[in-house]
Formats: C-alpha cells, structure tokens, sequence
C-alpha cells in the first residue's frame, strides 16, 4: 500500500469527516424550536431533494438492483432513522460535545462486527487508539 494511490481513500475519509461534524452540530440549531421528530423528516426530505440530481445527472437514472443488497440497504435505512432520531433526542437535552463524541464512537461496533463476520484485525497501536477514544468521552461527560 505504498505511493499516493494506496492511500486515495484518504481524502474522501478526511472530507466525509468534516461534513459529518458539521452535520452533526447543525440539527442542534434547528433542535432549538423544533422537536426531533420534526428534524428528521425534513432532514430526510432534503437528503431525497439532494439525491435526486445526483441520480438523474451523474447515474443518468440508473441504478443498480440486486435484491439481497436492497434487502440489507432496507434494514440499514430502518437502522439508520432510528439511530437519528436516538441522535436528535440526545442532542436536544444533551451538550453537544459529550452527544457528538459518544455517538461518533460507533466504529467500535463496526470493529468488532468486522472481526466476527471478515475476521479483519486491528494492531495494538489501533486498539489503543479505541481505549483513547473511549476515555475521551467519560473525560468530557465530567461536570465541571
């Protein structure tokens, strides 16, 4: 994995970082005047205006179908409203940065999913990594 192609995951990880901290501190704005239930429908109402042009420009109206993908895509998207919607309730009554922190430890679950069902591996200096994360957030859940 040498050379600049083996990395060229990087900059869209790093992009997909900065937009999701942004979106993960604008619902609390909107979660000012309006309940959590409110939030995500419009939220998802945006997210289908958006996608739409991609669709229809970029993919030219055509998508890809394969029914055992559409089936997990069903049970992610169920999975992903409720996770939301856990999200708008905790933010609304939570401070944002123990919120944004604690549910942005998600790849915890990913990991340990990944080595049950890929049998991939983390190194040490990884999993140090994840028991450095974790302790941030009990420091930033301290009250003052």
């Amino acid at each position: 994995m040498g050379g600049s192609s083996g990395k060229i995951w990087l900059v869209p990880a790093l992009g997909a970082m900065l937009v999701w901290g942004l979106w993960a501190f604008l619902p609390k704005i909107a979660l000012q005047t309006m309940q959590p239930h409110s939030v995500i429908f419009y939220e998802a109402f945006g997210s289908l205006c958006v996608s739409m042009p991609v669709l229809f420009f970029y993919l030219k109206g055509k998508l890809q179908k394969d029914a055992r993908a559409l089936g997990i895509i069903g049970a992610s998207s169920a999975l992903t409203v409720t996770a939301i919607m856990c999200y708008f309730y905790a933010l609304k009554h939570g401070p944002v940065a123990v919120v944004v922190t604690l549910t942005a430890m998600y790849p915890v679950i990913s990991l340990v999913l990944a080595r049950i069902f890929y049998k991939e591996r983390i190194n040490k200096i990884q999993m140090i990594a994840v028991v450095m994360a974790m302790l941030s957030i009990v420091l930033l859940a301290i009250p003052e």
